[in-house]
Protein backbone atom coordinates (compact mmCIF):
# COMPACT_ATOMS: atom_id res chain seq x y z
CA UNK A 1 0.00 0.00 0.00
CA UNK A 2 1.26 3.41 -1.03
CA UNK A 3 2.14 5.99 1.67
CA UNK A 4 -1.70 7.87 2.05
CA UNK A 5 -0.21 11.28 2.48
CA UNK A 6 1.44 11.31 -0.62
CA UNK A 7 -1.71 9.97 -2.16
CA UNK A 8 -3.79 12.85 -0.24
CA UNK A 9 -1.61 15.64 -2.11
CA UNK A 10 -1.60 13.78 -5.63
CA UNK A 11 -5.45 13.16 -5.50
CA UNK A 12 -5.91 16.90 -4.35
CA UNK A 13 -3.60 18.11 -7.01
CA UNK A 14 -5.38 16.56 -9.94
CA UNK A 15 -8.95 17.80 -8.41
CA UNK A 16 -7.71 21.56 -7.97
CA UNK A 17 -5.83 21.42 -11.52
CA UNK A 18 -2.90 23.10 -9.84
CA UNK A 19 -0.36 22.55 -7.48
CA UNK A 20 -0.44 25.90 -6.35
CA UNK A 21 -4.00 25.72 -5.15
CA UNK A 22 -3.35 22.18 -3.53
CA UNK A 23 -1.09 23.35 -1.60
CA UNK A 24 -3.35 25.83 -0.39
CA UNK A 25 -6.17 23.33 0.27
CA UNK A 26 -3.51 21.12 2.20
CA UNK A 27 -1.69 23.93 4.12
CA UNK A 28 1.46 22.99 2.16
CA UNK A 29 4.37 24.98 0.81
CA UNK A 30 4.05 24.66 -3.26
CA UNK A 31 7.91 22.69 -2.56
CA UNK A 32 6.42 20.16 -0.65
CA UNK A 33 3.19 19.31 -2.96
CA UNK A 34 5.92 18.42 -5.80
CA UNK A 35 8.10 16.85 -3.12
CA UNK A 36 5.32 14.59 -3.12
CA UNK A 37 4.14 13.89 -6.21
CA UNK A 38 7.78 12.95 -6.91
CA UNK A 39 7.78 10.36 -4.00
CA UNK A 40 4.88 9.04 -5.25
CA UNK A 41 6.24 8.22 -8.59
CA UNK A 42 8.76 7.04 -6.77
CA UNK A 43 6.74 4.42 -5.42
CA UNK A 44 4.96 3.75 -8.25
CA UNK A 45 7.88 3.34 -10.64
CA UNK A 46 6.79 5.73 -12.94
CA UNK A 47 5.37 8.98 -14.06
CA UNK A 48 2.14 9.92 -13.11
CA UNK A 49 1.59 13.31 -14.78
CA UNK A 50 2.65 13.91 -18.22
CA UNK A 51 5.94 16.45 -18.56
CA UNK A 52 5.16 17.20 -15.06
CA UNK A 53 2.11 19.49 -15.86
CA UNK A 54 -0.59 18.89 -14.88
CA UNK A 55 -2.57 20.70 -17.53
CA UNK A 56 -0.97 18.19 -19.98
CA UNK A 57 -3.35 15.45 -18.37
CA UNK A 58 -1.73 12.16 -17.07
CA UNK A 59 -0.05 8.91 -18.03
CA UNK A 60 -2.00 5.50 -17.67
CA UNK A 61 -0.13 4.72 -14.95
CA UNK A 62 -1.24 8.44 -13.42
CA UNK A 63 -4.88 7.09 -14.20
CA UNK A 64 -4.41 3.88 -12.43
CA UNK A 65 -2.89 5.80 -9.65
CA UNK A 66 -5.26 8.77 -9.42
CA UNK A 67 -8.44 5.79 -9.20
CA UNK A 68 -6.45 3.80 -6.38
CA UNK A 69 -6.49 7.22 -4.33
CA UNK A 70 -9.80 7.42 -4.39
CA UNK A 71 -10.57 3.94 -3.23
CA UNK A 72 -7.92 3.95 -0.60
CA UNK A 73 -8.56 7.36 0.73
CA UNK A 74 -12.00 6.60 1.10
CA UNK A 75 -11.65 3.34 2.68
CA UNK A 76 -9.37 5.10 5.35
CA UNK A 77 -12.10 7.43 5.94
CA UNK A 78 -14.51 4.00 6.88
CA UNK A 79 -11.40 2.54 8.51
CA UNK A 80 -11.14 5.99 10.69
CA UNK A 81 -14.97 6.30 11.34
CA UNK A 82 -14.76 2.55 12.69
CA UNK A 83 -11.97 3.75 14.84
CA UNK A 84 -13.81 6.51 16.58
CA UNK A 85 -17.12 4.64 16.55
CA UNK A 86 -15.42 1.56 18.85
CA UNK A 87 -13.42 4.15 20.80
CA UNK A 88 -16.77 5.99 21.70
CA UNK A 89 -18.41 2.73 22.59
CA UNK A 90 -15.74 2.02 25.31
CA UNK A 91 -17.39 1.35 28.54
CA UNK A 92 -16.78 4.15 31.15
CA UNK A 93 -17.43 3.10 34.42
CA UNK A 94 -17.29 6.33 37.40
CA UNK A 95 -16.69 5.24 40.87
CA UNK A 96 -17.16 7.66 43.76
CA UNK A 97 -16.93 7.88 47.80
CA UNK A 98 -14.96 9.13 50.14
CA UNK A 99 -11.03 9.36 49.08
CA UNK A 100 -9.75 6.84 51.94
CA UNK A 101 -12.03 4.41 50.67
CA UNK A 102 -11.13 4.47 47.01
CA UNK A 103 -7.24 4.47 48.00
CA UNK A 104 -8.26 1.17 50.07
CA UNK A 105 -10.19 -0.90 48.26
CA UNK A 106 -10.87 0.04 44.01
CA UNK A 107 -7.58 1.65 42.58
CA UNK A 108 -5.56 -0.93 42.73
CA UNK A 109 -8.29 -3.32 41.35
CA UNK A 110 -9.53 -0.63 39.02
CA UNK A 111 -5.05 -0.60 37.69
CA UNK A 112 -5.06 -4.26 36.85
CA UNK A 113 -8.41 -4.90 35.49
CA UNK A 114 -7.88 -2.14 32.89
CA UNK A 115 -4.36 -3.55 31.83
CA UNK A 116 -6.21 -6.71 31.24
CA UNK A 117 -9.58 -4.92 29.66
CA UNK A 118 -8.47 -1.66 27.45
CA UNK A 119 -11.89 -1.04 26.13
CA UNK A 120 -12.83 -0.02 29.95
CA UNK A 121 -12.12 3.84 31.22
CA UNK A 122 -12.52 4.67 34.94
CA UNK A 123 -12.91 7.89 36.77
CA UNK A 124 -12.88 7.57 40.55
CA UNK A 125 -14.33 10.51 41.85
CA UNK A 126 -13.77 11.97 45.72
CA UNK A 127 -17.22 12.26 46.70
CA UNK A 128 -18.65 12.84 50.51
CA UNK A 129 -21.42 9.96 51.18
CA UNK A 130 -24.33 12.60 50.16
CA UNK A 131 -22.69 13.35 47.16
CA UNK A 132 -22.10 10.01 46.26
CA UNK A 133 -25.72 8.97 46.61
CA UNK A 134 -27.25 11.79 44.99
CA UNK A 135 -24.95 11.15 41.77
CA UNK A 136 -25.80 7.57 41.84
CA UNK A 137 -29.42 8.35 41.97
CA UNK A 138 -28.91 10.72 38.69
CA UNK A 139 -26.65 8.08 37.07
CA UNK A 140 -23.85 10.12 37.11
CA UNK A 141 -22.03 7.46 39.06
CA UNK A 142 -22.09 3.79 38.41
CA UNK A 143 -20.44 2.78 42.03
CA UNK A 144 -20.44 4.52 45.10
CA UNK A 145 -18.64 4.13 48.91
CA UNK A 146 -20.20 4.82 51.35
CA UNK A 147 -20.80 5.34 55.32
CA UNK A 148 -23.42 5.80 57.65
CA UNK A 149 -26.23 5.89 54.71
CA UNK A 150 -29.17 3.21 54.52
CA UNK A 151 -29.56 2.29 51.00
CA UNK A 152 -32.35 3.98 48.70
CA UNK A 153 -35.01 1.89 47.18
CA UNK A 154 -33.60 0.18 43.72
CA UNK A 155 -30.41 0.30 44.99
CA UNK A 156 -28.14 -2.74 45.71
CA UNK A 157 -25.09 -2.92 48.15
CA UNK A 158 -22.50 -5.31 49.86
CA UNK A 159 -21.32 -4.82 53.30
CA UNK A 160 -17.36 -4.31 52.83
CA UNK A 161 -16.44 -3.28 56.23
CA UNK A 162 -17.18 -1.54 59.33
CA UNK A 163 -16.07 1.61 61.06
CA UNK A 164 -16.80 3.82 64.30
CA UNK A 165 -19.14 6.61 64.76
CA UNK A 166 -16.71 8.79 66.76
CA UNK A 167 -17.24 11.96 68.44
CA UNK A 168 -14.65 14.83 67.36
CA UNK A 169 -13.38 17.88 67.95
CA UNK A 170 -10.12 20.17 66.04
CA UNK A 171 -7.04 20.84 68.73
CA UNK A 172 -8.23 24.23 68.87
CA UNK A 173 -11.68 23.41 70.63
CA UNK A 174 -9.92 21.23 73.12
CA UNK A 175 -7.60 23.86 73.58
CA UNK A 176 -10.09 26.39 74.61
CA UNK A 177 -12.19 24.63 76.81
CA UNK A 178 -9.57 23.50 78.85
CA UNK A 179 -8.77 27.14 79.02
CA UNK A 180 -11.68 28.05 80.42
CA UNK A 181 -12.77 24.77 82.52
CA UNK A 182 -15.62 24.31 80.02
CA UNK A 183 -17.04 21.28 79.56
CA UNK A 184 -17.72 19.09 76.32
CA UNK A 185 -21.69 19.04 76.76
CA UNK A 186 -22.42 23.04 76.57
CA UNK A 187 -20.67 23.18 72.72
CA UNK A 188 -22.99 22.91 70.16
CA UNK A 189 -22.66 19.45 68.04
CA UNK A 190 -22.93 19.44 64.60
CA UNK A 191 -24.50 16.14 63.15
CA UNK A 192 -25.02 15.45 59.20
CA UNK A 193 -28.28 15.72 59.03
CA UNK A 194 -28.84 12.69 55.83
CA UNK A 195 -26.56 10.35 57.84
CA UNK A 196 -29.37 8.21 59.34
CA UNK A 197 -27.08 5.86 60.94
CA UNK A 198 -26.09 8.47 63.55
CA UNK A 199 -29.59 8.89 64.85
CA UNK A 200 -29.88 5.27 65.40
CA UNK A 201 -26.48 4.74 67.21
CA UNK A 202 -26.09 7.93 68.87
CA UNK A 203 -29.06 10.25 69.38
CA UNK A 204 -31.65 7.48 69.82
CA UNK A 205 -29.59 6.37 73.03
CA UNK A 206 -27.52 9.42 74.25
CA UNK A 207 -28.85 12.69 75.17
CA UNK A 208 -25.85 14.29 76.68
CA UNK A 209 -25.95 17.02 73.87
CA UNK A 210 -28.83 19.32 73.72
CA UNK A 211 -27.18 21.97 71.33
CA UNK A 212 -27.41 20.06 68.20
CA UNK A 213 -27.15 21.65 64.57
CA UNK A 214 -28.33 19.35 62.03
CA UNK A 215 -26.03 19.96 58.68
CA UNK A 216 -26.19 18.78 55.70
CA UNK A 217 -23.19 16.58 54.10
CA UNK A 218 -20.07 15.75 55.87
CA UNK A 219 -17.94 18.85 54.41
CA UNK A 220 -20.17 20.98 56.54
CA UNK A 221 -19.90 18.76 59.12
CA UNK A 222 -16.04 18.63 58.74
CA UNK A 223 -15.38 22.25 57.86
CA UNK A 224 -17.80 23.97 61.08
CA UNK A 225 -16.11 21.44 63.41
CA UNK A 226 -12.47 22.11 62.12
CA UNK A 227 -13.57 26.25 61.94
CA UNK A 228 -15.70 26.61 65.24
CA UNK A 229 -15.93 26.47 68.50
CA UNK A 230 -18.16 23.47 68.42
CA UNK A 231 -18.01 19.34 68.24
CA UNK A 232 -19.11 16.70 65.50
CA UNK A 233 -20.54 13.37 65.17
CA UNK A 234 -19.60 11.19 61.79
CA UNK A 235 -18.06 8.12 60.85
CA UNK A 236 -13.75 7.77 61.30
CA UNK A 237 -13.87 7.13 57.14
CA UNK A 238 -14.82 10.93 56.27
CA UNK A 239 -11.69 12.62 58.00
CA UNK A 240 -8.08 12.09 57.67
CA UNK A 241 -5.71 10.62 60.42
CA UNK A 242 -4.80 13.41 63.07
CA UNK A 243 -7.74 15.85 61.32
CA UNK A 244 -9.66 15.98 64.90
CA UNK A 245 -8.89 14.41 67.94
CA UNK A 246 -11.53 11.77 68.99
CA UNK A 247 -13.62 12.16 72.06
CA UNK A 248 -15.69 9.60 71.96
CA UNK A 249 -16.49 6.21 70.15
CA UNK A 250 -20.42 5.24 70.15
CA UNK A 251 -20.78 2.49 67.81
CA UNK A 252 -18.05 0.24 66.47
CA UNK A 253 -20.28 -1.34 63.89
CA UNK A 254 -21.33 1.60 61.47
CA UNK A 255 -21.53 -0.45 57.83
CA UNK A 256 -19.47 0.88 55.08
CA UNK A 257 -21.04 -0.12 51.92
CA UNK A 258 -20.57 -0.72 48.56
CA UNK A 259 -23.61 0.72 46.77
CA UNK A 260 -24.95 0.32 43.33
CA UNK A 261 -28.49 1.17 41.19
CA UNK A 262 -29.81 -2.58 40.63
CA UNK A 263 -30.38 -0.84 36.91
CA UNK A 264 -26.12 -1.54 36.51
CA UNK A 265 -27.40 -5.07 35.86
CA UNK A 266 -28.89 -4.19 32.60
CA UNK A 267 -25.03 -3.06 31.26
CA UNK A 268 -22.95 -6.51 30.79
CA UNK A 269 -19.62 -4.75 30.37
CA UNK A 270 -20.16 -2.92 33.91
CA UNK A 271 -21.75 -5.85 35.66
CA UNK A 272 -18.68 -7.50 34.32
CA UNK A 273 -16.54 -4.98 35.88
CA UNK A 274 -18.88 -5.12 39.29
CA UNK A 275 -18.45 -8.51 39.69
CA UNK A 276 -15.01 -8.59 39.60
CA UNK A 277 -15.18 -5.61 42.13
CA UNK A 278 -16.96 -7.62 44.68
CA UNK A 279 -14.65 -10.89 44.69
CA UNK A 280 -11.61 -7.59 45.13
CA UNK A 281 -13.21 -6.56 47.91
CA UNK A 282 -14.55 -9.91 49.49
CA UNK A 283 -10.54 -11.05 49.42
CA UNK A 284 -9.37 -8.13 51.05
CA UNK A 285 -11.43 -9.11 53.89
CA UNK A 286 -11.88 -5.98 55.95
CA UNK A 287 -15.09 -6.84 57.70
Amino acid sequence: MFNLKLLQTFKTSIDCGSFTSAAKLLNYSPSTVSKHISELEREVGAPLINEGILSKGLTPIGELTYNYAIEALVHFDEFNLKVHSALEATTKIRIGGMERYLSEMVVSKVIHYQQQHPHYQFDLLHRTGDETIDQLKDYSLDIGIVADRFVPPSFESLLVKRESLVLIASEETVKKVKQHDETLENLPILIDKKASLIFNYVLRDNNSYQNVIHVEGDDMLNKGTKENLCLGITSEGYFAPGEFQVLKVYNEKAPVRLIYPSKIHQDKLKEQFLQSLIRHIEQLDLI
